[in-house]
């Protein structure tokens, strides 16, 4: 009779354990954007304005005093419904060397001209920002990829346009 119940416990263990991993990396799966060129999911905080599709360019020659433009492009796939764009945040998330951490000493990045703005239903609209490598940075950053991860604050315009 105790081997059953060890085995029960166990299995429960298991469960609890496979379902908490579940609730762990799905979310950051979903939520973490990387910054190749390309069409991505953003991360989103709104109300049921559906997904947006930001592609990024690819910003290379980055050193201690160096700044580089980003460039977002945020698609708006709607066809029917304008998206108002609260705020676009651009985060460092990573970096590929160990000792290279992602804080604003080794990397900065600032938005040009912060202010919302409306993308019409199946329009783009860019969005620049400015990479700053300082001159604090760690020598560990020397070669390291920053991995950046993109959110949005948008509204869905309650109006269908035609």
């Amino acid at each position: 009779m105790a081997g059953g119940l060890e085995v029960r416990s166990r299995a429960r263990r298991l469960t609890a354990l496979a379902l908490l991993a579940f609730l762990v990396f799905i979310p950051a799966a979903v939520i973490v954007a990387r910054a190749p060129a390309g069409w991505q999911l953003a991360t989103e905080r709104s109300r049921g304005s559906g997904s947006l599709r930001i592609k990024s360019n690819r910003v290379t020659g980055l050193y201690p005093g160096a700044k580089r433009k980003l460039i977002l492009t945020l698609h708006n796939p709607n066809s029917k419904r304008s998206v108002w764009i609260r705020g676009v945040r651009v985060r460092d998330l990573g970096t590929t060397k160990r000792g290279c951490a992602p804080v604003r000493r080794n990397l900065r990045i600032r938005r040009q001209k912060p202010r919302a703005f409306r993308i019409r239903p199946g329009g783009a609209r860019r969005v620049v920002f400015v990479l700053t490598m300082p001159n604090t940075v760690a020598n560990a950053c020397k070669q390291a990829v920053f991995h950046l991860g993109y959110s949005t604050r948008t509204v869905l315009d309650q109006r269908a346009t035609r």
